[in-house]
Parts: C-alpha cells; structure tokens; sequence
C-alpha cells in the first residue's frame, strides 16, 4: 500500500483572536515523527473568505490527500470539540481582511449537510482516556471552519477519502483552559488514533476483497 498523504491546516488569526493556535499545531504536528507509514503536510490559512476559496480546492488537486485532519480554535471550548459534521451555509460575519461572505451558501447545488466517515465518538473516547477534555460535536459553525470543512468532505466523499474537523480552546497564554504543551499532545493523539482508524479499516477491506484460497473455495463449495 502506498503511503498515506496526510494535509494537516490551522488558521491564523481573526477578529477577536490575535494569536490562534491552530496554525501553529498545524505547522509542529507536520513536522513531527509518526509510526505511521505517512507524508504529513501542514498548511496554515488566511482567515478569510475569498482565501479558504482558492486555496482549499488548490490543496485538495496538488496533495491529493488521504487524510485531512483540519483544525480551528474556538473561544469558549474547554476541551477539543471533534466535529461530525459541516453546514451548507455561511455566517454574515467579517473575515480577517474585514470582508463578508459573498454568498449564504457554500455550494448552490450541494447538500445541506456533509458528515465525516470517521468515528467522531471513539476519537473523544480515545482522547478522554488519554486525560484530555473531548468531546463529539454535532456542528462546526458557519465561520471558515465550516466552509473549509464542507469542502474537503465535499471533495472527499467524491475520492473516497476522509476528512476530519477539530476545534482547539485557547491556550493558557490566550486565557484559556489548557497548556501549549497539554494541546500539542491532545492533538498529536488526535493524528495518531485517525490514522489507527483508517489504517485498520483499509486492512480490513482489502483482506475482504481477497480472493478466497483455492482449498477454501473448494471447501465451501462442498459444504451444505
């Protein structure tokens, strides 16, 4: 099997967050070593609007991505918010360039709704056991998390691929609930236990889509 291209994105910063920290993991996840059979590319975008447009079909065509494992920061999380699923729509709210959305929604034609293929469930158990606050989250916004987040599922469920959406709180730096350290860690156990997931359900369908032994063919085929 060939090995896994994984994208991993933050944001930077927007109104109200001066300093996010999503881009800053996106970039020290990517850089870091994983007994994976994977390429990790890290990629940290504009807050804006026209920016995630252009830049997230770009990303999909040249990295053609196995997995993409997406993150953001939310301001009154107290823990990682995995997200289930991505909205058709679009909040009227200002980007980091002052700039509004230039429509309500993000797909005329597209569904209202998209969700991951990844068990959002087990990934917050897995987190929780580890001694991170986690959670499952039925809804990443309508800000340029949701739209980046629509589009990669988008183009996943067409190249049946997998996409995931996490929410980061802030740092204690920032005022918020967790350490740099402790985040860094909380997310790097995210990486691992989605390429666990994906490694082991890809095992398992190529081991189901295996031709059946002669022998054992042969012994069905005497069988009641």
């Amino acid at each position: 099997m060939a090995r896994l291209g994984v994208l991993l994105t933050g944001f930077g910063p927007f109104p109200g967050v001066a300093e996010n920290p999503s881009g800053w993991l996106a970039e020290t996840l990517a850089e870091r070593k994983t007994g994976h059979d994977a390429d990790l590319h890290g990629h940290v975008l504009p807050t804006e609007w026209d920016a995630v447009a252009a830049l997230a079909p770009d990303l999909h065509a040249s990295l053609q991505p196995h997995v993409m494992i997406h993150f953001g920061v939310s301001p009154p999380a107290r823990g990682l918010h995995i997200e289930r699923s991505a909205h058709n729509e679009t909040a009227l709210r200002h980007d980091a360039s002052g700039r509004l959305p230039d429509t309500p929604s993000i797909s005329p034609a597209g569904a209202a709704r998209l969700d991951t293929t990844l068990p959002v469930t087990v990934i917050a158990a897995h987190l929780r056991a580890q001694g991170h606050a986690a959670s499952a989250s039925g809804s990443c916004g309508r800000y340029l998390c949701n739209y980046l987040y629509y589009r990669s599922l988008e183009w996943a469920k067409a190249q049946g691929r997998d996409a995931l959406f996490v929410h980061v709180p802030l740092t204690h730096a920032q005022g918020g609930p967790i350490s740099a350290d402790a985040l860094l860690h909380a997310t790097q156990e995210t990486v691992d236990v989605v390429l666990r997931l994906v490694a082991a359900r890809d095992a398992a369908q190529r081991a189901k889509s295996r031709p059946m032994p002669a022998r054992a063919a042969l012994s069905a085929e005497d069988s009641p």
